[in-house]
């Protein structure tokens, strides 16, 4: 039997906002979440209907991140570098389970994470269950799996697929397919529905979130956001724990420096550091220039010639 045609791809990162275009098909935004240089990779294999992925992060991460509608979507955390947080909900051991496409979630990986993604065609994987495509979309979020051997097994063997080199048998396909089915049907049988957690919670943060990635607020702080919000600074500390595991002072001020860099890394070349940093809210540039560098591991005027 003819080995069938396959696409290999192994992607280096030195930027989250580099890293968040690595997944073809997913709408996705990342912002590094703790001080350190930026180091990421993404292997993937890419079959007819069918994509497996391994996703690495070395430094924490915040991820909004939307699956392509009309995929399957399997995830498992590899490795057990720490507590994850998903849709505001803690999850002590990784995420391991099925996540619903087509829709935004916000999830937050600590330093050295790996992720195991194998994603397919809805409509391919329901052909090969027979089963109704429409049966196929999920009640919840995420659909978490228990602990379980099979599990892991499957998890090794699709990760195996990403390490063998040369061809590919005519039969992987079918055979991923085939062991997608068995995690799914699992899912149906055993998983714990993982949905938005605290739903107003998780509602005020992905509302604050919008403001800040819009750059609708014309001074970016707690007060500020809090009153565009039409909430008390209390309740919005609580949503701001509850979905990042971190306050919102905190939460302004890496996304501050994560707008900087991104307008750095894209600027004009009559763009100055003090535009930047103005924009964003950083009156005293020496303050800005050690946080930034802090962060980012580089100052931004390094940021800013590497772009130009």
């Amino acid at each position: 039997m003819q080995p069938i045609p396959a696409q290999r791809s192994t992607q280096q990162f030195i930027d989250g906002s580099e890293q968040e275009r690595g997944l073809t098909g997913w709408t996705q935004r990342y912002a590094q979440t703790e001080p350190g240089p930026y180091r990421g990779a993404i292997e993937q294999l890419t079959l007819p209907g069918i994509t497996v992925s391994r996703e690495r992060v070395e430094r924490a991460v915040e991820q909004s991140t939307a699956p392509p509608e009309g995929r399957v979507i399997f995830c498992q955390s590899l490795v057990r570098a720490g507590p994850w947080r998903f849709n505001a909900q803690s999850c002590a051991q990784g995420l391991t389970g099925f996540i619903r496409g087509g829709e935004e979630h916000l999830a937050v990986l600590p330093a050295g994470a790996e992720v195991l993604m194998v994603e397919a065609d809805q409509t391919l994987l329901a052909r090969d269950l027979d089963e109704n495509p429409a049966r196929m979309v999920l009640e919840g979020a995420f659909l978490a799996l228990p602990e379980a051997q099979e599990v892991r097994l499957l998890a090794e063997w699709f990760t195996l697929l990403l390490a063998t080199s040369g061809g590919i048998s005519a039969l992987t396909p079918d055979l991923v397919l085939y062991n997608l089915g068995r995690l799914w049907g699992r899912a149906r049988r055993e998983a714990v529905a993982l949905g938005s957690g605290t739903r107003g919670d998780y509602h005020i943060f992905r509302r604050a979130q919008a403001l800040m990635q819009a750059g609708a607020l014309e001074t970016p702080s707690v007060s500020a956001l809090a009153a565009e919000l039409g909430v008390p600074v209390p309740a919005l500390h609580r949503a701001f724990l509850q979905t990042a595991g971190i306050g919102p002072v905190e939460w302004l001020r890496r996304h501050r420096l994560d707008g900087a860099r991104r307008d750095l890394r894209h600027a004009d070349p009559d763009t100055r550091v003090t535009d930047v940093a103005m924009k964003w809210g950083f009156l005293h540039l020496g303050r800005f220039s050690a946080a930034y560098t802090a962060q980012f591991g580089e100052p931004p005027s390094a940021t800013l010639r590497a772009a130009r």
